[in-house]
């Protein structure tokens, strides 16, 4: 029997490659469901990646410490929950809302529907697994862009126009993530811009604002991007390169919503449960003692020699065949 839905909550504050794999879910749902009201609840990073989705009707930001009867008051009496975090406290306001189908992944949660799915699982087929529970079956992962406003457009622009000519190929490279375990070392990335320099082609680097004095620091001669995007504007430049290259990042999720192509180097993560599916060429090397990041009863090693083992002709023979394909497309 097809269930009636025609308000649901989603409880989501998570980081950006996270936040960007549950959009499947969101699309899937305003597809089976196109008159259900979708209620999602996030943090600052959420808010500012979801801001314009199409498939969202409200969207509503919420830091720890923050009020909770707003919250409450605008999930009240949903017809169902959908936890998408560890958050115990997000299980908790829909306990309270008296929603009462609620689904949750991981433990303790109060009188949550558990929902778990095998490691290896592409991280947004496993969101898409959790909805099934509410009838809505689609193999579909692809992640929904970030909407960039016109004036984010407009920034945009001005940057591009500072940092090639029209004719010049843009490679984007994000060489740092949240975990220095799974960087491929600057030296090597230094060594590919130069080769992309020498032929013509132009060349930044993206990253926080956190990050932008290491990245001065270990690329002096690169167009330093750091910091100068929000998030939508970064989506909006990276639909506008030839090719981007990174570790398992964020970015390289965002890469994933522009359709533009993507060299990514994975070492101690799992490439089948993190890496985009699509326009995206996977470089890894596994080794015994790999996967090993966040790996539940696994040692994490202080030695990453799994990244460090990729080289830089094996990066620089995708990027040609890449760049080469952009000339002839």
């Amino acid at each position: 029997m097809r269930l009636t839905i025609r308000k649901i909550c989603f409880m989501h504050q998570a980081s950006i490659g996270d936040t960007l794999m549950v959009t499947p879910v969101y699309r899937a749902l305003k597809e089976c469901f196109p008159n259900c009201r979708q209620v999602v609840v996030t943090g600052h990073t959420g808010y500012e990646l979801l801001r314009g989705n199409p498939h969202i009707d409200t969207l509503l930001r919420y830091e720890k410490g923050d009020a909770v009867l707003p919250i409450i008051k605008n999930i009240w009496r949903a017809d169902a929950s959908v936890i998408f975090d560890y958050h115990y406290r997000n299980a908790l306001y829909s306990f309270l809302a008296l929603i009462p189908k609620r689904i949750g992944y991981g433990k303790d949660f109060i009188n949550v529907k558990l929902y778990d799915e095998p490691l290896e699982m592409y991280e947004p087929l496993k969101y898409l697994a959790a909805v099934k529970q509410l009838g809505i079956h689609t193999d579909d992962s692809t992640l929904t862009r970030p909407v960039a406003t016109e004036q984010e457009k407009i920034h945009v622009a001005e940057i591009l126009a500072e940092i090639k000519t029209p004719a010049q190929k843009l490679i984007l490279f994000v060489p740092f993530s949240l975990a220095a375990i799974k960087d491929w070392e600057p030296a090597k990335y230094r060594e590919i811009i130069s080769r992309l320099k020498s032929l013509g082609h132009a060349t930044a680097i993206l990253g926080g604002k956190s990050e932008a004095e290491r990245i001065a620091k270990e690329f002096p001669d690169a167009v330093n991007l750091a910091g100068k995007l929000n998030l939508r504007e970064a989506a909006e430049l990276i639909s506008r390169a030839d090719l981007q290259i990174s570790g398992c990042t964020a970015m390289l999720h965002i890469c994933s919503t522009t359709g533009t192509p993507s060299i990514a180097l994975y070492g101690p993560t799992i490439p089948e449960q993190w890496a985009p599916k699509k326009n995206c060429t996977v470089i890894t090397h596994r080794l015994p003692c790999s996967p090993c990041y966040n790996i539940e009863g696994k040692p994490l090693c202080q030695d990453n020699r799994c990244i460090k083992s990729i080289s830089v002709d094996e990066v620089w023979s995708d990027a040609e065949k890449i760049l080469r394909f952009r000339n002839e497309d």
